[in-house]
């Protein structure tokens, strides 16, 4: 596709778009990482129609994608080759320009060849994409660091996924009444009623189908879980049989779905491998491939003595509900399913997990006396959040929150419900109560 036609496209925004436009201006190679059909290609399109809208003349701006074989053996034929290519097309590096190059994994050297373009051509700024965490691990050195940032994109947020739904109302809503703000969120009250049908309408959408742009555009329910199913059955013939040593691929499916069935629970590798009958050093290895392709996070757990850490087992989230619900053959609505605590658990977990800064860090508690608190962000201060999603009638914060508050000595907390929103305080801590539909 040519700059023209990009700039021409009728896109959606996604939130990555303006933290990764805060880089545009450095020399750092820009690397956006995420798993397939998320997005990537959409995003550096965006990227290029933002900078166009700065000012930035059209052809100074150069696209390519490396699934284009033609283009895939210039660019493998090293610096030379490139420049050579870009001269051609009438470059002559005296300019400020910006490359963006879709799919870099598949080039056989991408490291040796960012640096060289990197050091030798000070005024080409390069944002790249690639699909697997593991590929590129694989093919990016060492050489590149100091030289290169990299973000990760998921499936849609809800508030994206609203947005995809051209719901503005909605989103204007939780932009003006959101939770960060809380003396803006205690009028939600007198203004959610008339729009929570709507809210709770999309909610259970997004947490049945999930944030995969091309499920959340798709408004046929037959078509929408053809496509779901595609997206995680191109997962397992591209990222995992293709690109990584999968011995015994029944064991790897099968871990999958032992898995989705355990979503917010304690993984216990041993356990997993004898479901699986496959050893557990295998299990190790295939819960690795699934975590670095996107598929799900293995949460660890919050300790003071953080050399505990590291020997307790973690719980396992995935990164889109969704993909969750069809491993499973499930994509019942909320109201209907018997696991409606732990899709909503999880869709907390999607929330947490993209607003995460580099300094934050995402944990759970759990004590052998079974006091629990489902996730605590270790930030400027500790947070707990524990979702309860059952209808509450008061702000009572469940015991496991109040025995870490004091543990802890927390000044903030939050409870998820299914429909209360207010506030209490316990031992100088402001808990905060909110329906899931709001966390965003």
């Amino acid at each position: 596709m040519d700059i023209n036609q990009i700039i021409n496209l009728q896109l959606y925004p996604r939130d990555l778009s303006s933290e990764i436009a805060e880089w545009m201006g450095t020399d750092h190679i820009l690397l956006i990482t995420g798993s397939r059909q998320v997005g990537k290609t959409s995003l550096l399109y965006l990227l290029i129609q933002m900078l166009v809208k700065k000012g930035v003349q059209k052809e100074r701006i150069y696209y390519f994608d490396l699934e284009d074989f033609s283009l895939l053996e210039t660019f493998n034929e090293g610096r030379l080759s490139f420049e050579r290519y870009l001269r051609a097309l009438g470059e002559n590096f005296e300019r400020r320009i910006y490359v963006f190059i879709d799919e870099i994994q598949y080039m056989s050297n991408p490291t040796n060849f960012l640096k060289l373009v990197h050091d030798r051509y000070k005024n080409i700024k390069i944002i790249c994409s690639g699909s697997s965490t593991l590929d590129i691990q694989r093919k990016f050195k060492d050489s590149l660091v100091g030289r290169k940032l990299v973000f990760e994109l998921f499936p849609l947020s809800f508030t994206e996924f609203l947005s995809f739904k051209q719901q503005n109302k909605l989103l204007n809503i939780l932009r003006e009444y959101k939770i960060t703000d809380w003396s803006a969120a205690q009028k939600l009250p007198d203004i959610l009623p008339i729009f929570k049908q709507e809210l709770v309408y999309f909610f259970d959408e997004y947490n049945r189908f999930g944030g995969y742009p091309a499920g959340v555009l798709e408004e046929d329910y037959n078509r929408k879980i053809v496509l779901i199913n595609e997206i995680y059955q191109s997962y397992v013939r591209k990222d995992i049989k293709q690109l990584f040593a999968i011995e015994n691929l029944p064991a790897f499916n099968k871990l999958i779905k032992l898995i989705g069935f355990q979503i917010g629970q304690l993984i216990n590798v041993k356990e997993l491998a004898a479901s699986a009958s496959a050893g557990w050093r295998t299990m190790e290895k295939y819960l690795f491939i699934l975590e670095n392709t996107f598929i799900i996070k293995l949460v660890p757990p919050f300790f003071a003595n953080k050399r505990k850490e590291i020997v307790k087992m973690p719980k396992v989230f995935f990164h889109d509900n969704g993909l969750r619900n069809q491993i499973v053959k499930n994509l019942n609505p909320l109201e209907s399913r018997a696991d409606a605590g732990q899709l909503v658990e999880n869709f907390i977990f999607q929330q947490l997990y993209r607003k995460l800064r580099v300094t934050d860090d995402l944990k759970f508690w759990r004590t052998l006396s079974k006091n629990e608190v489902d996730f605590v962000i270790e930030s400027d201060e500790i947070v707990p959040i524990k979702v309860k999603y059952r209808t509450f009638h008061s702000p009572m914060a469940p015991k496991g929150m109040q025995t870490f508050i004091q543990k802890y000595n927390s000044k903030k907390a939050f409870v998820i419900t299914k429909n209360y929103i207010g506030e209490s305080t316990k031992q100088g801590c402001r808990i905060i109560f909110l329906p899931a539909y709001l966390f965003v």
